[in-house]
């Protein structure tokens, strides 16, 4: 370290112009960035479960991912109603069955008509009226891209034509699968001993829709609707008190990809632009948006607040443009750099990254402000000694202390990487990077800055006598190391009634992963989830693939009997504690099949009690099977094509008031379980999965991940700690305060009923990566203070007058640093930012009184630097590095 410090001082400015290169470079790598909140950016690809629904969605579709949205109107039996909601179908078709002969028609046209250069907005739209899902497409995008204008001038129309075709590669994926609604949905009739699929609305030769009219035409649609009772809180919804229609369902299914983001903004941006009528939406794509929008919007505001608060920690502390400026410039590099290289190599931020940025400067400042209060604390040797000899003196000192408490929080973060959960696994990484380039820029801006500025003390650090004077952080300081000498029993007496009562809370502490519960209790997000719940019966579904034991056994009435019996079970009032709002399943194709065969007499909508009659059924329907794969493709979701297996898709409720988090749905699982494990018939058998189960298996992985981290974290930083001071008791020493302060967080948040989830489970190895920072602070200068001949109380109460200082203002900038994440629009990250706030306190206090505490009640001795044990003697970490420290 010597040397490289040594090579800082010599070249200072082609160190400078060599980090501004590298800055560069990196920076432009963020515009790279992007976001993902899918299932598949936290769930490990090698997991059982994972690859098993991802087979499931490959026989059956993604059912589990889908826009859901309940369409209303003050007049919804209304023509011109009709027709705005025929308009808003019909845009979403245009991404469903591509037509290339059409779409390259309509591009022509475009040409033909921007030939001339600017064009008006609403002249331009006006010549596509004949073609009006084209128009209506127009004036969405003109809209979103230009805002309220009267003229496109010849770069709008290149910007237009540009997004133009981005659409057409869309469109041509046929990325939708399905949609279902009142006005695209098929019933089934029977009539001369033939059983056939209708449209609700009939189209023309030309594929329009034939809208209702007139009374009598909207009195037959709604009896069309109300024949089949499988369409209720299907495709409508009834008022509770009168019975009438209040809302149209149309649902959106997509294909089986995996990054469904630009395909929903596109169909969101198209729901949000029909304005003419009331239109909830939500649905896992839809609350991924709001994730993606919320993230990234945090992103740009946590950042630069607390980039301030820092800054104004900065200042307090040494009171110079300096003080600010160097330590300033080290963050905003460093996170440049960290930021820039995740975007190069195409890491999508999820919401466990949300607090990276943030995270690294704040650790960052704690690297600037030592190796600055180190520059003033000698800087009467400086300034009397040869200005580069001093700086070298000093600087080689702190930044070894800084080079290994960033080594040690970097083993800290990368004991996450033992995680099972992609995203935490991915943080740990990049964290753990991210602290390295903090302490290779500080070790680096710094000293070089300092080369290059003329040495200056501020005037507001010094006294009457022009000497360093005594603050009120001094005085703080000198109340703490009375505390620690004279009163450390009765501090490591409080000390342990604290663990014990967070012991007890830590039986109380519950997982989250349920992610729209990341969302404020207020939030639009989770109120339109919670009115599609109510009218809808949910957006998120179990699928419950029932095994009949052999093909064609799902055309038995006995097996379909038991589906019946489940279903039933389900949504019955006494079972109310499932929360299932809704199920769906092959079944009730059989069942309306069975009434349309009986003259639509509901008292028919039932299981047939023969086989015979089911197997007819089937045979003499006229559906479609586009794929031929031996199912109608109305069947698809619901059935294998060996008509073994029967999906049932149960669809959630999130009900105000009573949010469905993850321990809700393992108890719903459970009793699913229970039933089925009692009921199903000896060759049958069961298979549970979708959205919910993969929120469920989350939980072991994050209790699993939290238990293997901590557990890494604690011995590898002990054994490092040993490695450092070359002695077995430092370790077990060095763990103290940041132990105390991990289980005194997991105690509040027990207490307080704060879950453990994905962001608050990095708040241990966090806590310990951070913490022992101080600890290797105070140790190392300890040691020092004991190897010049001082006593344990004399060695201690100096230790805090050098060492209590800069541990009490990189402190105070972590805390003031995470505190500023209670503006997040996450209630995670909100937590995270508290707890971590109030787990840094507790760190300061562990390093200031706790710790030097344990050693005067120990009075353990770190004087010498000879080998204490039989590590010690083959291990010596400053030669391995050549890092030797000279005193």
């Amino acid at each position: 370290m010597n040397r490289y410090i040594d090579f800082v001082l010599h070249r200072p400015i082609a160190v400078l112009i060599f980090l501004f290169l590298v800055t560069a470079i990196l920076a432009p790598g963020m515009a790279l960035l992007k976001f993902d909140n899918a299932i598949e950016a936290f769930m490990p690809k090698s997991d059982y479960e994972y690859i098993f629904y991802e087979k499931v969605k490959d026989i059956y579709g993604d059912n589990g991912r889908f826009v859901i949205m309940a369409v209303s109107d003050d007049d919804l039996w209304g023509a011109e109603t009709f027709r705005k909601i025929d308009g808003l179908i019909a845009d979403l078709e245009e991404y469903k069955d591509f037509d290339k002969e059409r779409e390259n028609a309509r591009l022509s046209e475009f040409d033909s008509v921007i030939s001339q250069g600017k064009i008006g907005y609403g002249k331009l739209v006006a010549h596509f009226e004949s073609d009006p899902p084209f128009a209506r497409y127009l004036k969405r995008k003109s809209e979103a891209l230009f805002g309220d204008v009267e003229e496109l001038g010849s770069r709008d129309l290149r910007k237009l034509r540009k997004e133009i075709l981005q659409t057409m590669d869309f469109k041509q994926n046929e990325i939708i699968d399905e949609i279902a609604s009142p006005f695209t949905m098929q019933d089934i009739t029977g009539e001369n001993d033939t059983l056939e699929a209708y449209d609700l609305i009939e189209k023309d030769d030309a594929g329009i829709r034939i809208l209702p009219s007139s009374a009598h035409e909207f009195k037959e649609f709604r009896m069309k609707l109300e024949r089949n009772p499988a369409f209720e809180r299907g495709l409508y919804a009834r008022d509770a008190d009168t019975g009438e229609i209040t809302d149209f369902c149309i649902i959106v299914r997509f294909m089986n990809v995996t990054d469904q983001d630009p395909i929903a903004r596109e169909i969101k941006e198209l729901i949000d632009s029909h304005k003419g009528l009331d239109i909830i939406t939500t649905g896992i794509p839809v609350i991924n948006i709001t994730f993606h929008n919320y993230m990234h919007s945090d992103l740009f505001t946590l950042v630069p607040i607390v980039m301030l608060v820092v800054v104004i920690v900065f200042y307090f502390n040494f009171r110079s443009l300096r003080g600010v400026l160097l330590p300033f410039t080290t963050l905003s590099v460093a996170q440049l750099w960290i930021l820039g290289l995740m975007g190069y190599l195409g890491h999508k931020i999820t919401s466990v990254d949300m607090s990276l940025p943030p995270l690294m400067i704040a650790v960052g400042s704690s690297y600037s402000i030592h190796i600055l209060n180190q520059y003033y604390s000698d800087f009467k040797a400086i300034t009397e000694s040869d200005k580069r000899a001093g700086l070298h003196l000093a600087m080689s000192h702190i930044s070894l202390t800084v080079l290994l408490a960033g080594l040690t929080t970097f083993i800290a973060f990368m004991t996450l990487t033992t995680s099972e959960i992609t995203a935490i696994r991915d943080w740990g990484l990049y964290s753990a990077i991210g602290v390295m380039f903090a302490v290779f820029i500080s070790c680096s801006l710094l000293p070089a800055g300092l080369a290059v500025l003329p040495n200056a003390i501020p005037f507001a650090l010094l006294g009457k006598d022009k000497k360093m004077k005594t603050t009120l952080v001094d005085r703080i300081i000198a109340l703490t190391t009375r505390g620690a000498i004279v009163h450390y029993k009765w501090v490591l007496t409080i000390v342990g009634v604290l663990i014990f009562f967070s012991v007890l809370g830590i039986f109380r502490l519950k997982v989250e992963t349920v992610f729209l519960n990341y969302l404020k209790e207020d939030d639009s997000v989770r109120t339109d989830a919670n009115i599609i719940s109510d009218k809808f019966g949910g957006f998120e579904s179990f699928s419950i693939l029932l095994d009949s034991g052999r093909d064609e056994g799902v055309k038995d009435p006995q097996f379909l009997g038991v589906v019946e019996d489940f279903r039933n079970w389900l949504v019955a009032e006494q079972n109310s504690d499932l929360c299932i709002g809704r199920t769906d399943s092959f079944s009730d194709f059989i069942k309306t099949m069975h009434m349309a065969m009986n003259n639509d007499d509901k008292g028919f909508y039932a299981i047939p009690q023969h086989r015979s009659d089911i197997v007819d059924y089937l045979e003499i329907y006229s559906g479609d099977d586009d794929d031929s794969d031996g199912r109608f493709d109305e069947f698809e979701p619901f059935v294998d094509s060996n008509f073994s297996t029967c999906n049932i898709l149960a669809r959630m409720l999130q009900v105000k008031g009573h949010s469905v988090g993850t321990t809700e749905t393992k108890h719903i699982a459970g009793r699913m379980t229970d039933y089925l494990n009692k009921k199903l018939p000896g060759a049958s058998s069961f298979t549970i999965t979708g959205f919910p189960m993969m929120e469920i298996k989350l939980v072991h992985y994050v209790v699993t991940g939290q238990l293997m981290s901590l557990f890494l974290c604690l011995v590898v930083v002990g054994i490092i700690v040993i490695l450092l001071f070359n002695q077995l008791k430092a370790g077990p020493i060095a763990l103290v305060p940041m132990t105390v302060a991990v289980i005194l967080n997991f105690g509040v948040m027990g207490w307080l009923g704060i879950n453990l989830d994905m962001v608050t489970s990095l708040i241990a190895a966090i806590t310990i990566g951070i913490g022992v920072d101080d600890t290797i602070h105070f140790l190392n200068t300890f040691r020092h203070n004991r190897a010049r001949g001082l006593g344990i109380d004399e060695a201690i109460e100096r230790t805090l007058a050098v060492a209590g200082k800069a541990i009490f203002f990189t402190s105070l900038a972590l805390v003031l640093g995470f505190l500023v994440f209670s503006i997040s629009s996450f209630i995670p990250v909100i937590l995270f930012g508290l707890l971590m706030a109030m787990t840094m306190v507790a760190t300061t206090i562990g390093a200031l009184i706790v710790l030097p505490s344990v050693i005067r009640a120990t009075a353990v001795d770190l004087k010498t630097v000879e080998a204490e044990n039989w590590l010690g003697r083959y291990l010596n970490i400053g030669r391995i590095f050549g890092l030797e420290q000279e005193d």
